[in-house]
């Protein structure tokens, strides 16, 4: 039981969660919440918000997530008159055709929904937005699209103003995202599960603001001149590179130093199967953490030693690192001799930086 919410004319916090009891019969008389700043619903067994939502004048952060992670929330055409919302979080909404976002200029962060051709149309008309994530999720054309125009629209609309731009796409999508011909020039973090077939043409020194940059790469093997671009990024502080598919191993990487190569970062993960890496002198001078990923046995096998001295000792700032090792082609003296290698050449660091490994 629940008591109405007629009874609470000062409430301006309301979240519920996990009441998967409760149905939409029971926000009929949310509108009458003329004080309510804050809105969560969690788990909740809803399909769509009362009309009357609309009405709530003083909200300014809106969640909602579902109990069925496969059900759509359908948001009531009364959505628009929330003219003061600033963080709007959801999973799985959908905009009704009819909706228009141009009035809510307070919105700065937009989370969750649906990408429709009528959607991002109306995203791109939110002129102070700061934080957009887009999941693309592939469906029949026609529910939403070709997800590629619609992202190629959704970016060309998007206000010089955007700072945090995150793109969710299914893992199992092998499309390339090479048709991402730009991205907002002021971006701050650009993460993206989707798939390039070269390093984005698009990054380069005019992402001046960019500091974190987390990409997926498919049939590339790295090279200097890939992080020499990378490395012209003035503000970076996170990278995070994934390789996959073919080629597996990465056979050999040198990471160059230069008087402006990587002044800002502390975060680097490598993830693809390394072989051999170099860290020269000066290069990434505030390095603090350090994820990379192994093949242990191949570089033996390749280099004929099983010495891991990478040129950690060129890290000044490091201090705490992560190593995967791969461990299915390797046998229990193998996976020893590989983690007592790595550990003496991180333990003969100047800053005996923490070592954790991972499987």
């Amino acid at each position: 039981m629940m008591p109405s919410l007629s009874r609470f004319h000062v409430l301006r916090v309301l979240q519920l969660a996990n009441c998967s009891g409760l149905d939409n019969n029971h926000f009929k008389d949310i509108c009458k919440l003329y004080l309510l700043k804050f809105l969560r619903l969690q788990g909740l067994k809803v399909t769509k918000l009362p009309e009357s939502i609309g009405k709530l004048e003083s909200l300014e952060t809106l969640e909602i997530r579902s109990v069925d992670d496969e059900s759509v929330i359908m948001l009531p055409l009364s959505f628009g008159k929330l003219g003061k919302l600033v963080w709007f979080h959801a999973e799985r909404v959908e905009l009704p055709e009819g909706v228009s976002l141009e009035n809510m200029k307070s919105l700065r962060e937009l989370v969750g929904i649906r990408p429709t051709l009528h959607a991002v149309t109306e995203i791109g008309k939110l002129g102070e937005l700061k934080a957009l994530e887009i999941a693309i999720k592939e469906e029949p054309e026609s529910r939403t699209g070709n997800w590629k125009e619609l992202l190629h629209t959704c970016l060309q609309m998007c206000s010089s103003t955007l700072q945090v731009l995150v793109l969710r796409i299914p893992l199992h999508s092998l499309y390339s995202l090479n048709f991402m011909a730009h991205v907002p020039s002021g971006l701050w973090t650009y993460m993206c599960s989707g798939y390039f077939d070269e390093l984005p043409r698009w990054m380069d020194p005019s992402l001046s603001c960019l500091t974190v940059l987390s990409i997926r790469l498919l049939n590339v093997h790295v090279q200097p001149e890939h992080l020499d671009k990378l490395a012209e990024l003035p503000s970076l502080r996170f990278l995070r590179i994934q390789v996959l598919g073919l080629p597996l191993q990465q056979e050999k990487l040198v990471i160059h130093s230069s008087p402006s190569a990587f002044p800002c970062l502390t975060d680097l993960q490598i993830l693809c199967q390394l072989m051999f890496l170099k860290f020269q002198p000066g290069a990434m001078p505030k390095l603090g953490r350090l994820y990379l990923c192994f093949d242990a046995r191949r570089t033996n096998e390749h280099f004929r030693t099983n010495n891991f001295n990478y040129g950690y000792e060129n890290l000044p700032s490091l201090r705490h690192v992560v190593i995967v090792l791969n461990i299915i082609a390797l046998n229990w003296a193998e996976h020893t001799e590989a983690q007592n290698a790595i550990r003496k050449t991180i333990n003969d660091h100047p800053n005996h930086p923490s070592l954790n490994f991972s499987y």
